[in-house]
C-alpha cells in the first residue's frame, strides 16, 4: 500500500520542485526556512532534489502508509499554493 503514496509522493515532490523554481524565477522567495537558507549557499535544484531524496528514503524507510499519505497531503496544498503564486 505504501509503495502507491511513494509514487504520489514523488510526483507531487516533481510538481513541487517544478512551481517552487517557476516561482523563484519570477522573484519570490522560498518560505521554508531550510531551504531557503540552502538556497543561499547551493543551487536551488540540487539543495531541493536533496532534501526530497532525503525525505523519499525516510518515508520508504519508516514504510507507513498513513505518515506517506499525509506528507502527500501537505504536498498538494504546497503544490497549489506554489502554483497561486506563480499565477
Amino acid at each position: 500500500m505504501n509503495a502507491v503514496f511513494l509514487v504520489i509522493f514523488i510526483l507531487l515532490q516533481i510538481a513541487d520542485v517544478w512551481t517552487t523554481l517557476r516561482a523563484l524565477e519570477l522573484g519570490h522567495r522560498e518560505m521554508n526556512p531550510l531551504l531557503n537558507w540552502m538556497f543561499k549557499h547551493v543551487d536551488p535544484l540540487a539543495a531541493m532534489v536533496l532534501v526530497k531524496v532525503v525525505g523519499l528514503w525516510a518515508l520508504w524507510y519508516v514504510d507507513l502508509y498513513p505518515l506517506t499519505m499525509a506528507v502527500c497531503a501537505v504536498y498538494v496544498w504546497v503544490a497549489l499554493n506554489n502554483w497561486k503564486v506563480i499565477r
